[in-house]
């Protein structure tokens, strides 16, 4: 791990954390009490002054510790300001004494490691039913484990997220607007708190397993002798897509999680994917002994993402005898026992006709999207399907499914809405955001998304976790609004490395509403 070095920078105050240990242990030893202040500190404003001025008061010595780059967990765009610019600025500041880069995501480890006196926090903090990531008890457990204190202080507060949300927003100004509004209406508080209500939810997911695979490689140039493009091999990296991904994002949210997919003859594969698992999501494979997992193998230049060519391994003919009807008895068993039916149908075989039938006609609440990819362009459209409660697909799929390349998105989601019977209709447009359909009325909603590391991934996430929303009933503005912050965050994800992490799309969410 990087860490902060004084000949990194220009200010003496700032000092590795092994610096800083030494420096505090001679203190104590001097009698001199220490106080420790932690956090991003990503806009400094007169709240911050006032804070450390109050700090400074409880002992001697005061040392901030700064939360890296890497663990600024506030959602796309954040830090405003890098690390280095905002050591450099808390070390401007005469009330304190060192500054620190942190080298963990939290102040715990630290806190033991430097044992301050007194552990200082915001009155903000005070109230520990607030804190959504749930760490302010620990780093109290850590503080009295080092033999000092946890203390905050009363000064007024100001918010730095408020502060960057009005004057330094990356957005332009028709999504700045469109935040705005949902801020008039809506608090961080009120969106959580529909998430948190999906914890008792037992949710079933039905699609095809997909191994992820990322060979990254160095483009060297086409060869001399032929019309061969030549790369050098770097290294790979496997992942857990498809309705496994799904289930993990889901996972992260709702209590009990059952995974119905498709495996082939590779244990070693259903070892791998089974290892991804989050310990609340149970899968249970039907094995198709002539046909292989799904793998899809892509091929990218690592410092860009750029990719080059996919090799897909399937055969994504339908499957029938044994394996079908092993799907249909599993289905029935699993159905009964959940509150709703999530599917992400890929088209690569396992969803037959039949399955099909019996999902639309199962009577559990039933989530669906239905995917197109190179190897089923045309053929598996939402319309396969008789009825869905919730359907979120992109335009493209939208348009097979409709018929309609030119024409506009509202006038194809009306008449595919009305023949499945669907409450609410999502269709993800990429930078342009959502639109959605809910019974007569339209919501629509912009793209959070401000850097883009990889689309791999996004709409799975995107579709996880709005379809227990809908199943809820959470307002379809602020199902669009979820959407957006869950793609926002998948998309700076490499494939499916992480799930989308509650308590991250939380902060996300706290970042974006506060006012």
């Amino acid at each position: 791990m990087a860490k902060a070095k004084a000949a990194d920078i220009k200010s003496g105050k700032i000092k590795s954390l092994e610096e800083l240990a030494e420096i505090i242990q001679k203190a104590k030893a001097e009698k001199r009490r220490v106080v420790q202040c932690h956090g991003v500190f990503d806009l400094l404003h007169p709240g911050h002054i006032v804070h450390f001025q109050e700090a400074r008061e409880f002992g001697d010595l005061l040392v901030v510790t700064l939360t890296p780059d890497r663990f600024v967990n506030k959602g796309p765009g954040r830090p405003l300001f890098n690390e280095h610019l905002r050591l450099e600025t808390l070390a401007a500041i005469e009330h304190i004494d060192y500054v620190a880069l942190n080298e963990w995501p939290t102040a715990i480890e630290t806190v033991k490691r430097l044992r301050p006196d007194f552990y200082v926090k915001g009155s903000d903090y005070a109230n520990s039913s607030d804190d959504v990531t749930g760490k302010i008890r620990e780093e109290e457990d850590a503080v009295k484990e080092a033999g000092g204190r946890l203390v905050f202080t009363e000064g007024f507060t100001s918010s730095s997220s408020s502060l960057i949300n009005r004057f330094f927003s990356a957005y332009p100004s028709e999504t700045q607007e469109y935040l705005q509004a949902i801020r008039d209406r809506y608090s961080a508080d009120d969106v959580i708190g529909h998430l948190k209500s999906l914890s008792a939810l037992k949710v079933l997911v039905v699609g095809e397993a997909i191994l992820d695979q990322y060979c990254y490689c160095k483009p060297l140039g086409k060869t001399p002798k032929d019309t061969i493009v030549s790369t050098q091999y770097l290294r790979e990296e496997s992942f857990a897509g498809g309705s496994v991904a799904t289930a993990n994002h889901i996972a992260g949210f709702c209590g009990e999680v059952a995974l119905l997919t498709t495996l082939g003859p590779d244990k070693k594969e259903e070892e791998f994917l089974r290892g991804k698992l989050r310990p609340n999501v149970r899968m249970e494979s039907v094995r198709t002994p002539e046909r292989p997992t799904v793998r899809k193998r892509r091929f990218l230049e690592p410092n860009f993402m750029t990719k080059m060519f996919e090799v897909q391994y399937l055969d994504d003919r339908p499957i029938s005898g044994g394996p079908e009807n092993e799907v249909l008895e599993r289905l029935k068993t699993l159905s009964e026992e959940c509150d709703l039916v999530i599917v992400n149908d890929f088209g690569h075989g396992m969803l037959t006709p039949k399955v099909r039938d019996f999902l639309s006609g199962c009577g559990k609440f039933l989530a669906l999207n239905t995917q197109t990819n190179s190897a089923n362009h045309g053929y598996n459209t939402v319309t396969n399907y008789k009825r869905a409660d919730y359907v979120a697909i992109d335009g493209l799929e939208l348009q097979l499914a409709s018929g309609d390349r030119y024409g506009d998105f509202r006038g194809m989601i009306g008449p595919i809405s009305e023949k499945l019977g669907v409450k609410n209709f999502l269709v993800s447009l990429g930078r342009e955001g959502v639109v959605m359909l809910t019974g007569h009325e339209w919501g629509q909603a912009p793209a959070l998304a401000v850097r883009v590391v990889d689309r791999v991934g996004a709409g799975d996430a995107l579709f996880s976790l709005t379809s227990p929303c809908a199943y809820k009933g959470v307002p379809p503005e602020l199902i669009c609004f979820i959407g957006n912050c869950v793609g926002a965050l998948a998309v700076e994800i490499v494939c499916n490395r992480e799930s989308i992490d509650s308590v991250g799309l939380y902060k996300f969410i706290q970042t974006l509403l506060k006012k």
